[in-house]
């Protein structure tokens, strides 16, 4: 009996031994594909050219015959069990170059009432400012210290886009309806051609009768000027200098292996510039 139970332990060792190994195969084999396929990515996106709307790649032979990525986060295949989105930083709500009234407009379309948007815009600025004077629907150190925090507001420019959850006002169930719309890289400007239903709402203040209008009139080609985008939603957005109606060099790059669930993810913030001598700068980096 002593020998049949040290037999039947020693052989679920080594079976979680092989489960063990075999796993760490698996996500090795995952990582060295999202890498291959994230440097593939790259080579291809900088020596494309930007539509409206799109990547434009060029085709190599032994590379992927894509000829377009969608600049809007829309999956696409790049190898058999590898897929790529890319978003313009155009088309979503920058947490580095904010819009409080797109974001507050964002709070209000997935649920939050005017007093919640108020106390987090406020509450959102008297984070980043260096002074603690705190707003009228504001928090400032006193504040947090009062609920038993033990952080201050950080009087300075978010740093990750996780951070707004700890600022006042900002549910963890809000945060992560509004969280796929927002990015800490800087916009130029704003692209509708490249922005998601919710993010048009926000930005252009629209509703859903006009959103629908300016939805099917996407799907036959993209918007270039303020006077085509008046005419369909009474809105113009060129109000001073940057990029509208086009895309910024800021990519957000999401790289995901394996299927039907994905087994290793990269994210990647990129600032595609044209330099010779630093083509394009990494701004943040996150494997899951």
């Amino acid at each position: 009996m002593v020998i049949l139970t040290v037999s039947i332990g020693f052989n679920w060792l080594v079976k979680e031994y092989i489960k063990t190994a075999m796993a760490f195969e698996d996500k090795a084999t995952a990582m060295l594909k999202a890498r291959s396929a994230y440097d593939t990515l790259l080579y291809l996106m900088l020596n494309g050219n930007f539509g409206a709307r799109e990547l434009l790649l060029p085709q190599v032979e032994g590379l992927p015959t894509l000829t377009t990525i969608p600049l809007n986060g829309t999956e696409v295949h790049l190898f058999d069990d590898i897929t790529v989105e890319v978003q313009d930083s155009n088309g979503m709500l920058s947490l580095t170059t904010i819009n409080t009234l797109a974001l507050g407009r964002l709070l209000r379309y997935f649920g939050a009432d005017q007093k919640e948007v108020d106390i987090f815009i406020d509450s959102l600025l008297d984070w980043i400012d260096q002074d603690d004077l705190t707003r009228i629907n504001g928090a400032e150190k006193d504040w947090y210290s009062s609920q038993g925090l033990k952080y201050a507001p950080r009087n300075y420019p978010l740093q990750y886009k996780e951070e707004i959850k700890l600022i006042r006002g900002m549910k963890p169930e809000l945060y992560e309806k509004i969280e796929p719309y927002l990015t800490m890289l800087p916009q130029t400007g704003f692209n509708p051609n490249t922005a998601k239903d919710p993010v048009l709402i926000a930005y252009l203040d629209i509703d859903n009768d006009t959103l629908k209008v300016l939805k099917e009139y996407l799907q036959t080609k993209p918007i270039s000027s303020d006077a085509e985008l008046y005419s369909l939603t009474g809105r113009k957005i060129v109000t001073d200098e940057g990029v509208y109606f086009f895309p910024s060099r800021y990519v957000e790059l999401k790289i995901k292996v394996g299927k039907p669930k994905p087994f290793y993810t990269i994210k990647a913030g990129l600032y595609l510039q044209e330099n010779l001598n630093t083509p394009y700068t990494t701004l943040y980096w996150k494997e899951e």
